[in-house]
């Protein structure tokens, strides 16, 4: 079993705020690097993450080859970001509503957001608008990435946005990635 699966942090918020968290088990190895291979690290730029948990997805990225200095991690759970902040160091981690991070982050340098927030609760037309935030946060050729147990698109494309799925069977329960582009 992964050792994931007995990170403390994650169990702890879990339980406080089980509707806060996107999965009742944290993202294993096998997500974590499928969610990091979609993020080219010899782009230029920077990677915004937002809701990082227990860091799986975070690790990752750094195993990519992702600079420290250019992550930038959004949490709203005060536990997970003493965690986060422990773990990595170098990351730059920052306590609020990653929902709202369009005003934020507009205007710098990002070639990818990736997202574990739990978007499937929102209605269409809040999922919608999530996307083309994050689209419109990214220069041509960056990617959003997110992440959810849904076979079905948790975020809509058409009106130019490419969309590519694949499935981790590897996974606790099995999720899906799915990368948005424009076309």
């Amino acid at each position: 079993m992964s050792q994931a699966v007995f990170e403390l942090p994650f169990w702890r918020a879990f339980l406080a705020h089980p509707a806060k968290v996107a999965s009742p088990l944290p993202s294993g190895p096998a997500l974590a690097r499928a969610v990091a291979d979609q993020v080219d690290p010899d782009q230029p730029g920077w990677v915004l993450e937002l809701g990082p948990g227990s860091g799986a997805v975070t690790a990752a990225l750094l195993d990519r080859g992702i600079a420290p200095a250019h992550l930038t991690a959004i949490e709203y759970d005060s536990d997970f970001c003493v965690h986060l902040k422990r773990r990595f160091p170098g990351v730059d981690i920052v306590q609020g509503d990653a929902f709202a991070f369009a005003d934020r982050v507009r205007g710098w340098p990002l070639k990818a957001i990736v997202s574990g927030l739990p978007v499937l609760g929102l209605s269409p037309a809040r999922r919608r608008y999530f996307l083309g935030q994050a689209l419109e946060c990214l220069p041509p050729g960056g990617v959003f990435v997110q992440f959810s147990y849904s076979p079905f698109a948790p975020l809509p494309a058409g009106y130019g946005i490419d969309v590519r799925h694949t499935v981790v069977w590897a996974n606790l329960p099995p999720m899906h990635v799915w990368r948005y582009s424009r076309g």
